[in-house]
């Protein structure tokens, strides 16, 4: 049954299967291990004398929203400042967090916002991997496999959530905004993957006005020439950093805001700013476990954290840059000029894309590498429909278990030295060097009639 699109159709009935007996009991076993990490999480936010979460600094950022103050000065209780565009703050203005001091007229609980947050970055990131792993069925040759319906739907499904389940577990309990960018790079892929353009443009547009990072993913619509796509992301852009905050904060304070944000974080994070104000908290290279190869080469130079000099030298920096512009042209490369017009190649190409934007940022907390999920679910989603090929499934269990060890040791206590020399970073760079090898000598797989199911990309 056709869809709407002449490339894509609708999987069987069966494929979306509820499954066998022990599948179901594994998501209701999964779901009640939320449920009583979200309690632990509900007692570290909280309910402890000083709360272990990043949630309170951007609720208090919308308490600024709402008195008028200023969302770049406004602290939590550690205290720690407002990093992010405007546009997240009036969103959050509902949950607004007052300072000490101020009365809490109908202000919601902080607790019960630390559960809504939890169980809506829960909801982000079912509905990410869900309207990926669609979009992965409906344009791949996967209904052609032995394997029963069901099994391949909850495969395709959980196996990536398992794989990155310590960065998604980190970013659960830091109360952070990475599970909404994960869903938001999701909808960008799903939406290339089905040929809508326009729509995979906003989808970027909503993450850059989130977290200024995914502003690296606009390689992707300029290399493949996507003007679409450039088009929709320019039209959401001026939405979201532009209208929706002239709106409710004026014109002059969102201009105002702008300068401030560049000054305070933009230009000190890239060496050039005197502003000092966030330093020890994110801007310093001691300031945070960072994954990026700044602070690899950085503590790599000075492995003593004690005698650790806080600042990195600009050949470090230097260095980062080289890396970065690497790793950017090998993944370019492997991705190719010319558009191929088949998925899986587009969904790999933007998984790997996507970890190098991970790296490229100055601060690359281990958390952020949750968004490595839509790189192993695409590498997934390549196995799958190869099953018959041994040792592409060993390979697959191979990587993704160093994946998750590589994920697992550096939160352990009395591991600090595998978080100060980025063995997470060298795991999910080995996930995306099987994906360069793939996108490099891969071929696609034909379905049951030997006609590839690919959304056409062209204009």
């Amino acid at each position: 049954m056709s869809n709407g699109h002449p490339s894509l159709q609708t999987p069987p009935a069966s494929f979306i299967s509820h499954g066998s007996g022990w599948e179901r009991w594994a998501w209701w076993i999964g779901f009640l291990l939320l449920l009583a990490f979200s309690g632990l999480v509900e007692l570290r936010s909280a309910f402890q004398k000083t709360h272990k979460t990043d949630l309170q600094v951007f609720l208090r950022a919308a308490w600024a929203v709402r008195s008028g103050d200023d969302i770049y000065q406004v602290t939590d209780d550690h205290p720690y400042h407002y990093h992010y565009p405007a546009l997240l703050a009036i969103l959050l203005t509902p949950l607004a967090d007052p300072p000490p001091g101020v009365p809490r007229d109908g202000a919601v609980p902080f607790a019960v916002s630390v559960a809504i947050w939890y169980w809506f970055s829960v909801a982000c990131l079912a509905w990410g991997v869900q309207a990926l792993c669609r979009a992965l069925e409906e344009t791949s040759a996967l209904p052609r496999l032995g394997l029963p319906a069901f099994s391949k739907w909850h495969a395709l499904r959980a196996i990536p959530i398992l794989v990155c389940a310590i960065p998604i577990g980190e970013t659960l309990s830091r109360g952070q905004v990475t599970l909404l960018l994960l869903a938001l790079v999701c909808g960008l892929i799903a939406a290339i993957l089905r040929g809508r353009r326009w729509q995979a443009g906003f989808w970027l547009a909503g993450a850059i006005c989130l977290k200024i990072i995914p502003a690296f993913l606009l390689i992707y619509p300029l290399w493949r020439r996507d003007l679409r796509c450039l088009g929709g992301c320019a039209l959401g852009l001026v939405v979201g950093l532009g209208v929706v905050p002239g709106v409710v904060l004026g014109p002059e304070r969102t201009l105002g805001y702008f300068q401030e944000w560049t000054d305070a974080l933009l230009r000190p994070a890239l060496g050039r700013g005197e502003d000092q104000s966030r330093a020890k908290e994110l801007i310093n290279v001691t300031g945070t476990d960072s994954q990026a190869p700044l602070a690899l080469l950085h503590n790599g130079l000075h492995a003593d954290r004690a005698t650790r000099p806080k600042e990195a030298t600009d050949a470090v920096r230097m260095g980062h840059g080289l890396i970065i512009g690497a790793l950017t042209l090998l993944t370019l490369a492997a991705g190719g000029w010319r558009n191929t017009r088949d998925p899986r190649r587009e969904a790999l190409f933007l998984g790997a894309l996507t970890l190098v934007m991970i790296l490229a940022s100055p601060v690359c907390h281990l958390h952020y590498f949750c968004l490595s999920l839509p790189l192993v679910a695409g590498l997934l989603a390549v196995v799958l429909e190869r099953l018959e090929y041994i040792r592409m499934r060993t390979g697959f269990v191979v990587l993704a278990s160093v994946f998750f060890v590589c994920s697992l040791l550096p939160v352990i206590p009395r591991l600090e030295f595998l978080r100060d020399h980025g063995l997470a970073t060298y795991g999910n760079l080995l996930m995306w060097s099987a994906a360069l090898v793939w996108l490099r000598f891969g071929r696609p797989v034909a379905n049951a009639t030997s006609e590839p199911q690919y959304v056409t990309l062209a204009a």
